[in-house]
């Protein structure tokens, strides 16, 4: 296990992210989804439902994890030839320690090594954490959509700048 020492002068795991999510991580994200669901900013899955995604080629998965412990889950699709992020979601107790980040990172270096042109997502315009991280990480505003309550902004990061 990897260690940083905190402001308080103690020591805390760091996050880390696993690869590809598997089948044993099913449960896990269900039940990271039903949690964060209650917010509004993903949808909740059954494990079945996470199973039935695993086994889809056009959906990739990657789990965050604090020591061996699943604490967060990205999940994204393929399409119109980009990578598009559909949810990122952390366990409350274990937000603002940098695993979303790395869960993003991590998919922007998967779609720089597939070759992709962009990676992009939509972000309810309440969820200012999300909003935050996103354009810390170099993601531009591309639109404002109503299609969804309380309106949403598409976000996106084209490869080719973060390449330079």
């Amino acid at each position: 296990m990897s260690l940083k020492w905190n402001l308080s002068g103690g020591v805390q795991p760091i996050a880390y992210v696993s690869l590809r999510a598997t089948e044993e991580n099913a449960l896990d994200i269900a039940e990271i989804s039903s949690e964060v669901a209650k917010e509004g900013t993903v949808r909740e899955f059954r494990p079945e439902e996470v199973k039935e995604l695993l086994s889809n080629e056009r959906y990739y998965i990657v789990v965050g994890k604090l020591e061996e412990e699943v604490a967060g889950y990205l999940l994204s699709t393929y399409s119109w030839g980009k990578l598009h992020i559909l949810d990122v979601a952390v366990k409350k107790s274990k937000r603002r320690i940098g695993i979303g980040k790395k869960l993003i990172k991590h998919m922007i270096s998967h779609a720089i090594e597939k070759g992709l042109p962009e990676v992009y997502c939509e972000v309810k315009t309440r969820n200012i954490p999300a909003l935050n991280l996103f354009t810390s990480l170099g993601f531009r505003f591309k639109l404002f959509s109503t299609l969804v309550n309380e309106g949403f902004y598409g976000l996106y990061l084209p490869i080719q700048a973060t390449r330079a």
